[in-house]
């Protein structure tokens, strides 16, 4: 979370077009995030992967899944990770939605939906979507802001042309997860998250606010949740 005395709140669209430049750096939230699901994701040797709001592709690209196919509403996030994919006739990046994915029925073995949710207002039929994309038995992951930092003053930020802009966001509670999940034919397997702690210290050391990760100690930033398609 970036702090000032003004801050710019934009849409979704508007905010990760301005992003898209400099999205691949890693922050705190991002890096426990890769953490929680890396841990969670099956082995992907061999298995087809759908990355839901795969923003550059970046995770996607070395995740090293026997095909991958990112879905991303961002023109401009889809073409700041363009370079990174040519030439991998296994990844494609489709334009589109969480909740009106545009690709067929059960076409996929896993699938990632990674800090996205907290974008989409209506997350039922976002699951719904998810579940149709994956086979019987196959696993998503899925991981947002956790509502403990909502709660604190955490914001979707980044800076741009030295101005602070936030993107704006619905949190939902875990809970809400779990139940639209399970409403679209998915069973909870495992859940966990990641807080604050020395391994991030230096994004606040970094950004001078040291003060702040001594006061956030123990704070959840992120949560992972795993579910298999019934």
């Amino acid at each position: 979370m970036i702090e000032a005395p003004e801050i710019r709140v934009l849409s979704p669209a508007e905010g990760y077009a301005g992003w898209a430049p400099t999205y691949e750096r890693e922050t705190a939230v991002s890096m426990l995030e890769e953490a929680l699901v890396s841990a969670m994701t099956p082995p992907l040797g061999g298995r087809r992967l759908l990355d839901v709001g795969c923003g550059t592709g970046r995770r996607m690209v070395r995740a090293g899944a026997a095909s991958a196919t990112g879905v991303e509403p961002s023109r401009e996030m889809i073409a700041a990770g363009a370079m990174s994919r040519l030439g991998r006739a296994d990844l494609s990046v489709l334009q589109g939605h969480a909740d009106a994915l545009p690709v067929l029925d059960g076409c996929y073995d896993v699938a990632w939906c990674r800090l996205v949710l907290g974008h989409v207002a209506d997350i039922a039929v976002a699951y719904a979507e998810m579940a149709r994309a994956l086979v019987a038995g196959g696993t998503l992951v899925v991981s947002d802001f956790h509502p403990q930092a909502h709660a604190r003053g955490h914001r979707r930020t980044f800076r741009a042309e030295g101005e602070v802009c936030e993107i704006e966001s619905h949190p939902h509670a875990i809970a809400d997860h779990i139940v639209a999940a399970e409403n679209a034919g998915l069973v909870l397997v495992d859940g966990a998250e990641a807080a604050v702690s020395s391994s991030v210290r230096h994004f606040y050391e970094k950004a001078g606010r040291l003060a702040l990760h001594e006061a956030e100690l123990g704070l959840p930033l992120v949560f992972a949740l795993r579910f298999v398609r019934v």
